[in-house]
């Protein structure tokens, strides 16, 4: 699958957003993609353990709450996770948390179709978080090799016609 194909999938009309690794800090790319996600109007949970809030998004502090929550159809805290078809994330945190972030969502029973894409911003991934991806069956739906949301989120909106 070309990473065209992957970037199209990773968006979609009644998908959840969640970015790993979001910050408060504007100076991170934490911040500036959860920025991103919030100009284009698109649902989006920022996952950090230490915040509550950001950008005035309420910060849920584990990827697998919030696929608990989609696979028991059940809304968390503001968002209708009830309503939706799946989740993508994007991960702006170091190779070893990005890692072991994978090995979390594996754990979730059915993640295999909860999982929606896998966006390994530039700095979040090495060949570890890759060897994980494939082990856990989610290589297919991950967006790596130096892709970065700011540079091609826009044409992947496009080609998901949203």
């Amino acid at each position: 699958m070309s990473m065209k194909t992957k970037i199209k999938s990773f968006f979609g009309a009644s998908r959840q957003y969640a970015v790993a690794g979001a910050s408060n800090n504007p100076s991170k790319f934490g911040f500036k993609i959860l920025s991103w996600y919030v100009t284009h109007d698109l649902t989006v949970i920022p996952i950090n353990p230490k915040e509550k809030e950001i950008l005035g998004q309420p910060v849920i502090s584990s990827v697998t709450e919030i696929l608990q929550a989609i696979k028991d159809g059940k809304d968390l805290d503001i968002y209708k996770l009830s309503k939706v078809d799946g989740l993508s994330v994007s991960f702006l945190t170091p190779p070893h948390i990005t890692t072991s972030t994978l090995k979390l969502i594996a754990s979730v029973p059915g993640y295999e179709e909860l999982i929606k894409g896998l966006w390994f911003q530039p700095g979040s991934y090495d060949q570890e978080v890759i060897d994980t991806a494939k082990e856990i069956g989610l290589y297919e739906k991950a967006v790596y090799e130096d892709e970065c949301i700011l540079v091609r989120g826009d044409e992947g909106l496009l080609s998901a016609n949203l």
